[in-house]
């Protein structure tokens, strides 16, 4: 019974905060607004590449596993890595500043984890 008191609960605490974003965005003006949906669609598309890239490895995850070294592993890892950083460069509008800096940095870590468990388990799949 709890359990369901607090789903509903839940339920409408998040319905009331997509309305009030909605609200909040349908009050900004013309350029903010523009703003914002630049930074959606960039974000979106930096997620979306950053999420496929590291699933490349599968083609040639067997001539890095044949040289019986971890370094080959974190060259590529650091490669998908950088990639990453420069496609976030890339579609950047403008440079972060203050703690936005560590914000980017998270997103970077979260990615390169991201490329090593993807390496790890493409490694497992070849029999590595």
């Amino acid at each position: 019974m709890l359990s369901r008191l607090s789903e509903k609960v839940l339920g409408w605490i998040a319905l009331g905060v997509l309305v009030a974003i909605g609200v909040g965005i349908w009050y900004m003006g013309e350029d903010a607004r523009g703003n914002l949906w630049s930074w959606i669609w960039r974000s979106l598309t930096w997620l979306v590449i950053v999420a496929a890239v590291p699933w490349v490895a599968r083609l040639f995850i067997r001539r890095v596993l044949e040289q019986s070294t971890n370094w080959a592993g974190v060259v590529l890892i650091a490669g998908f890595t950088l990639c990453d950083a420069i496609l976030g460069v890339l579609l950047m509008h403008a440079w972060p500043s203050g703690c936005w800096w560590l914000m980017a940095l998270a997103v970077l870590a979260v990615a390169a984890t991201y490329n090593y468990l993807v390496s790890e388990y493409l490694a497992e799949q070849a029999g590595g």
